[in-house]
């Protein structure tokens, strides 16, 4: 059977509930049929005489302003069709969301243009729209759905308003050009991002990836959630969310650092100072590199407390400590690991680099007077053991720390406030 274009016609309009209109642009006569009335709550003859009046007095004057804009690029031919999203008003005195389109008609047998299009009821898609942009802004994070093709494309279908104060611009930036995101990702952290992506599209895993983004020049920690589907074209769709985990990153770092930081001093710890000789000397012994090892301890430190009590001892190790600290190169390492003890571990040196850097310390300190009270200073000195690693393979931490140990007791022994050196 065959069905004439007009009954097909009929069927569609019929099917998507669509309300039609025609509009002859010079006497302002509107057509309309009975969907376009009734979407509003009205009958066709409770609108009478329609015109394009009846249109903007139903419609809200702003979105009304916007349509005739619109309107007026499609007439000039500076846009093929018109498109566009109006509040119009229901018999019952509430909006309603209308999805209009319309394209110009021009014929020679019709005395001048008509604009014809579609009216689609949309309210409901609006509303649930507006309760999901107020849930994912009560949420702490950014709500978003990102799409990848079999041959590698991808795009965010919807990303929430959060974006702009995670990545520093509005959403519809990273949905029109969806590389933008990941520019905006730290340069060490986006091979980890993007290889974390690949492995979730090929097992349909959860994808979770903690990485930083750089915003105004600032680096912010991010943690990335989302669960993948696959469709029957390979395609896959991740609905997830980006919630900002800085304060988080932040307090690690804090409490890591507070784990390998000497209270009082502010030097390294000894587990940290271990844990690093430990690399040091694996390290040596694939390499060769040559480093060098000093321990000091603070020459009749306990006479300092007993005399002038454990405040001014204190007040003392900070204080040397903080002399120690200004004197060595960033990579080297300075560690309290007893009362008054200390170790200075420093990568790709040689022992004579090692002995000036003491030797340095030792005239500094012997040179200088702590104040202990109005009247009183005290002098302190300190000895040390130099042990340089450079040809030899130490078998274990245990005997490079006996042999630097046993390099600042012969230099107590001495007299103290001496050096003594040892080369492996």
């Amino acid at each position: 059977m065959k069905v004439s274009a007009e009954t097909r016609l009929t069927a569609i309009l019929e099917g998507t509930r669509a309300g039609t209109w025609e509009w002859h642009v010079q006497s302002g006569e509107l057509v309309i049929n009975e969907r376009w009335a009734q979407m509003l709550g009205y009958e066709p003859s409770d609108l009478e005489p329609i015109s394009i009046k009846t249109w903007e007095n139903l419609t809200h004057p702003h979105d009304r302003r916007a349509a005739q804009a619109k309107i007026e690029r499609v007439l000039q031919a500076e846009d093929e069709s018109y498109e566009s999203v109006l509040r119009m008003r229901h018999k019952d005195g509430s909006w309603r969301f209308i999805h209009a389109r319309g394209m110009v008609f021009r014929d020679e047998d019709l005395d001048g243009p008509w604009i014809v299009g579609t009216h689609l009821d949309v309210t409901q898609q609006k509303q649930t729209q507006h309760q999901l942009s107020q849930l994912a802004e009560s949420l702490p994070g950014i709500i978003y759905s990102f799409v990848m093709e079999p041959d590698g494309t991808y795009y965010y279908p919807y990303i929430s308003r959060k974006t702009e104060d995670f990545y520093g611009f509005p959403p519809e930036v990273g949905m029109e050009r969806p590389e933008s995101i990941f520019e905006v990702i730290h340069p060490d952290d986006l091979e980890v991002v993007k290889d974390t992506i690949e492995y979730s599209y090929e097992s349909l895993c959860q994808w979770v990836c903690d990485y930083r983004v750089l915003v105004d020049g600032t680096s912010k920690w991010m943690r990335g959630i989302a669960q993948p589907e696959r469709e029957t074209d390979g395609t896959v769709t991740w609905h997830g969310m980006v919630i900002s985990i800085d304060d988080q990153k932040k307090l690690e770092e804090e409490l890591q650092r507070l784990s390998t930081i000497d209270e009082l001093t502010g030097a390294y710890n000894r587990r940290y100072v271990l844990a690093e000789l430990e690399s040091q000397l694996a390290n040596h012994a694939r390499h060769g590199s040559a480093f060098s090892l000093i321990s000091m301890d603070i020459d009749h430190f306990k006479a300092v407390n007993d005399t002038y009590g454990h405040l001014i001892g204190d007040d003392v190790l900070k204080r040397f400590s903080d002399i120690v600290s200004a004197r060595i190169r960033k990579t080297d390492i300075f560690a309290r690991t007893g009362g008054e003890e200390f170790l200075i571990l420093m990568p790709h040196t040689e022992i004579s680099d090692a002995h000036i850097l003491a030797e340095g310390l030792r005239e500094t300190l012997e040179a200088l007077r702590f104040r202990a009270s109005d009247k009183e200073h005290i002098q302190i000195t300190i000895s040390a053991g130099i042990v340089g690693c450079h040809s030899r393979q130490v078998s274990d931490i245990s005997e490079l720390l006996a042999q630097c140990d046993q390099s600042l007791y012969e230099a107590k022994r001495s007299g103290r406030n001496r050096l003594m050196l040892r080369e492996l």
